[in-house]
């Protein structure tokens, strides 16, 4: 196929950059008729109700269901049947038997230079009934490994790289002893990683008070924030090595699959790990000596913070069953009535530490009633052209397991059908934020300006660009826009983007507060302190509802890959700096990843201009759009590669990854990125080869849909 562009696609663009603006803008991938039909129909959707999202909510919270267990199952099938109630022509429940280890033996205490036994249990109070209820796995990480060690304690501030850094400059190991971090600045699974690879021998989490506790606000019961015996629970799974279960990389989890021993499983940890609350942290850390902690690191208890090592010196004994369990995803599919087989996909999990009335039961009461208020809208008649997944997955708390495992065993069927993954888990009443890939921006931005924020008399995009920093904010076609966040991983959206190449977005509204993890996040403190009245819940559901009608009902997919490339110019600007920070741009020549950048930058531009002409008459374009579409369609794919990224080749995406010593936080250029990081020249040069080659794919492929919607 010739894939030059030709001189009547030129003089189009020089055409329409003429054209003045319209009074109305057309929603993104409609014309004017398009527009409004759509919003016709969207004024069809029919209002959320709180009633039903508090039945909802009280169901599915009303017993302890981690994943694995009969508790959590019957939510699913619950989930499943109000799918189908609510008119979802199709609700699939495949199953997986993965590792999900529990808790059998925990036992840690301060054995000098005084004696105390930690508690390691969160008490109930009176306000919430349900804490009394039986059934809640005790304070525990997933995937620690089994120990019994004794060792002099030091204090590492939140356990990250740049802290051991701080510990050398003072000549301070922590080989042979046990370390004891505060929860946050990353994701817990770091801590005991970097504590091993620095020679620890165990690793204690505590949650201080200055992050989430009474430093912030009343605590649990009389506030939001976390009591004196309040832990936070999780699992410590390597994950930025590869999420999923963790004996069957790229492979789905089920039947007689080969799995791998535990023994050669690298993202189960090395030392013993477990989380405790600050009530507990007290006696070990007033009781640790040596230097005065850093002021950066001092913490909210009253106490002077000191680094050590010793002479606090605990004992841990750890052990857990290792056993192979059983989760269970939902799918649920309303089919379009024009092309079927596209699929528009929403999902949260289901799974819960203890209760889940925040983390994850929120985001799954939003969607059931998204699917509600769908299922009622075709059932009058009104189908979506493409077909509208909803999803409830399982096993995402140990690791994202249920949905890598789907998207192991479906990857090819996924990558050629699912236009975009939008991830909807937990919500409290708070700001809004948005992240995702940047092609979607424009869409973002878009749709939060027809969604009303809650307590305010503006919309959600007034709320969202009030709260943004003003670098944050970018010009689009005369309007201003929120840039989005890029994401990393920690939630769902991973095995869609990172792994396949689907385009991916996650969004909400959030507050902070003191229950993540805790047996204390139930059904009383969300309707207590999460958003009482699902206020926001009601927001939240229009918002994901119009979200899937738009994407499901637009003639061309609406994504805008200019938007991409400006914000790869942002980060290959950032990375640059970071290689002449590091004495490295000698050696490190950038200007070919900028002219692929423009490259990619002018052919979305001509392209998004040759998808205006198109949609001024969609239905005698009908051919060339559907031609565009599929080009749309294979783009965020080309920005993978197969090799993937070094020393983890299950993380494929070139734009975004977790970094490796991040978790959950964002790496954007991962290859390139990291090599810097690491001061490594060579493999710099090689990852900015893959980058390069990735950027000219996608830019190739959109040329492609330019030269097809020219009709050659």
């Amino acid at each position: 196929m010739k894939t030059s562009i030709s001189k009547p696609v030129v003089v189009c663009v020089i055409m329409l950059n003429s054209f003045s603006d319209a009074e109305v803008k057309p929603l993104l991938g409609f014309n004017s008729k398009g527009t409004s039909n759509e919003l016709a129909l969207e004024r069809r959707l029919g209002v959320a109700q709180p009633k039903r999202m508090n039945e909802y909510h009280r169901i599915m919270t009303a017993k302890p269901h981690h994943a694995g267990t009969e508790a959590n199952i019957n939510a699913g099938n619950y989930y499943a049947k109000k799918l189908k109630e609510f008119g979802f022509d199709e609700v699939h429940t495949p199953r997986y038997d993965v590792l999900l280890p529990r808790p059998v033996e925990r036992k840690v205490t301060l054995l000098f230079p005084e004696q105390y036994e930690l508690k390691l249990v969160e008490p109930p109070y009176k306000e919430d009934q349900d804490l009394y209820k039986d059934g809640v796995l005790p304070p525990y990480h997933a995937y620690a490994a089994d120990g019994d060690v004794t060792g002099e304690v030091v204090f590492v501030n939140y356990g990250l790289p740049e802290d051991y850094k701080v510990l050398d400059s003072l000549s301070i190991s922590v080989r042979g002893k046990i370390v004891l971090a505060k929860y946050g600045r990353s994701w817990r699974g770091i801590k005991p990683k970097v504590a091993s690879e620095h020679g620890a021998i165990g690793c204690l989490i505590y949650s201080d008070p200055k992050d989430d506790g009474f430093v912030r606000g009343d605590v649990m019961p009389k506030g939001k924030w976390r009591p004196e015996w309040g832990v936070q629970r999780g699992s410590v799974m390597d994950m930025p090595t590869y999420p999923g279960d963790p004996l069957t990389p790229f492979r789905a989890a089920k039947g007689n699959v080969e799995r791998l021993p535990l023994d050669k499983a690298p993202t189960l940890q090395k030392i013993p790990v477990l989380p405790i609350s600050y009530g507990d942290a007290l006696p070990i850390l007033r009781n640790i000596g040596g230097p005065i902690a850093p002021d950066s690191w001092k913490g909210g208890l009253a106490i002077t913070y000191h680094i050590g090592p010793g002479p606090a010196k605990i004992h841990i004994k750890l052990k857990s069953d290792w056993s192979l369990r059983t989760i269970m995803n939902v799918i649920g599919i309303l089919r379009g009535s024009e092309e079927p087989e596209k699929i528009v996909m929403v999902g949260s999990h289901r799974d819960a530490w203890t209760f889940g009335g925040r983390d994850p039961i929120s985001g799954a009461t939003v969607l059931l009633e998204t699917g509600r208020v769908l299922g009622n809208l075709a059932e009058k008649g009104y189908r979506p052209k493409r077909s509208i997944a909803i999803t409830s997955w399982d096993g995402e708390e140990y690791g994202l397991i249920g949905s890598v495992e789907y998207g192991e065993e479906f990857a090819e069927t996924l990558k050629g059908n699912v236009v975009v993954y939008l991830n909807r888990e937990s919500y409290t009443a708070g700001n809004f934020s948005a992240g995702g890939v940047h092609s979607l921006q424009p869409f973002i931005n878009q749709l939060t300006k027809d969604i009303d924020m809650p307590g305010s008399e503006g919309t959600v995009y007034d709320s969202w660009k009030e709260n943004s920093n003003e670098s944050s904010l970018i010009k689009y076609n005369s309007y201003e826009n929120v840039r989005l966040v890029a994401l990393g991983s920690g939630s769902d959206y991973t095995v869609f983007l990172d792994h396949l190449g689907i385009p991916s977005i996650n969004l909400g509204f959030g507050s902070g507060n003191g229950i993540y993890h805790s047996r204390y996040d139930t059904h009383w403190f969300f309707t207590q302190y999460g958003d009482p009245g699902f206020v926001y819940g009601i927001a939240l559901t229009e918002l994901v509802a119009k979200f899937l009608l738009r994407m499901a009902n637009s003639n061309v997919y609406p994504f805008d890959y200019s938007s991409t490339a400006e914000t790869i110019h942002q980060y290959i600007d950032e990375v640059e700096k970071e290689g002449e920070d590091r004495n490295m741009a000698k050696h490190l020549d950038f200007s070919s990843l900028r002219k692929s950048t423009d490259m990619l930058h002018a052919t979305s531009i001509v392209l998004n201009n040759q998808i205006e002409l198109l949609l001024s008459n969609p239905e005698a374009n009908r051919v060339l759009i559907k031609k565009v579409n599929r080009y749309l369609l294979l783009a965020e794919e080309n920005f993978t590669d197969n090799g993937g990224l070094p020393g983890r080749p299950w993380f494929r995406h070139q734009i975004y990854a977790p970094g490796f010593y991040t978790g959950y936080g964002v790496k954007t250029l991962p290859g390139v990125r990291e090599a810097i990081e690491k001061g490594d020249t060579r493999e710099a040069q090689k990852m900015m080869v893959i980058l390069e080659q990735s950027l000219q794919r996608v830019q190739k492929t959109l040329l492609n849909a330019v030269v097809v919607s020219s009709g050659q």
